[in-house]
């Protein structure tokens, strides 16, 4: 059954008795256009049901994630479950999608936490700090998260080369790699050093060291970038659905 059609019958038992907010609205007079679409916005950020919706949506969009890992599922579901990793997490994702601007939004959340739950044998250090994973995710920005993408397309062969980053003259050879990607998008050169420097107080990216070898301040993703930038691509792909 599509998630949507299961939501629809949860909410149905939230329905009961009316919203006061949306009551409120329908009661002032001659309130129309965009001031009584404005009110609307403003009553869905404090309607209980709204933000029970997400939740939901969120814990769904979970479920759905994790039966795709059914061949990575530890032989003790129970205590996996139970790890406070695993409870910090799933806490901290039920806060932020309620916050969330949309359900896509939730659903996004939802599926990098379920594939925090199974890293690599290179990041399993990382499996105990997911909760930070998803709250930083949740706090970034439409452009935050464009330049994070930019950072790890150009600078990918770096991390593929050079998985540690120790060398940061391999992050200046691709410097012109990462000029190209800023001026498809047309991003500002003032915002492309705004933005990194956003992305550096999450601990994404680094003000390189080699400035003065290329005659410009730039930034470059860093391991927990990279990382984080991995459970976004696989969580953006499409949902693989179990036969």
């Amino acid at each position: 059954m599509a998630i949507d059609d299961r939501l629809e019958k949860i909410r149905n038992i939230f329905r009961e008795g009316g919203d006061p907010y949306l009551g409120s609205a329908l009661q002032v007079a001659g309130l129309t256009g965009p001031a009584f679409k404005l009110l609307s916005i403003v009553q869905s950020f404090f309607s209980t049901t709204e933000r029970e919706h997400k939740a939901l949506v969120a814990i769904l969009a979970l479920c759905d994630e994790l039966e795709q890992f059914r061949t990575h599922w530890p032989p003790d579901w129970e205590a996996f479950s139970q790890a406070s990793w695993f409870k910090k997490a799933t806490a901290t994702l039920m806060e932020e999608s309620v916050r969330s601007v949309d359900d896509e939004r939730a659903r996004l959340l939802a599926r990098v936490m379920a594939h925090g739950c199974f890293p690599s044998q290179e990041d399993q250090h990382r499996q105990e700090d997911l909760a930070s994973y998803i709250s930083d995710l949740a706090n970034l920005g439409t452009d935050d998260v464009q330049m994070l993408k930019m950072l790890g397309t150009s600078y990918k062969e770096v991390s593929k080369h050079s998985p540690n980053l120790h060398d940061p003259n391999h992050f200046t050879h691709h410097y012109a790699t990462f000029m190209n990607e800023a001026d498809k998008l047309k991003i500002h050169p003032d915002d492309r050093l705004a933005i990194g420097a956003r992305l550096t107080g999450f601990g994404l990216a680094l003000e390189s060291p080699t400035q003065s070898d290329i005659g410009q301040i730039f930034y470059r993703p860093t391991r927990r970038g990279f990382y984080l930038l991995s459970l976004l691509e696989a969580a953006e792909l499409p949902v693989q659905k179990q036969n």
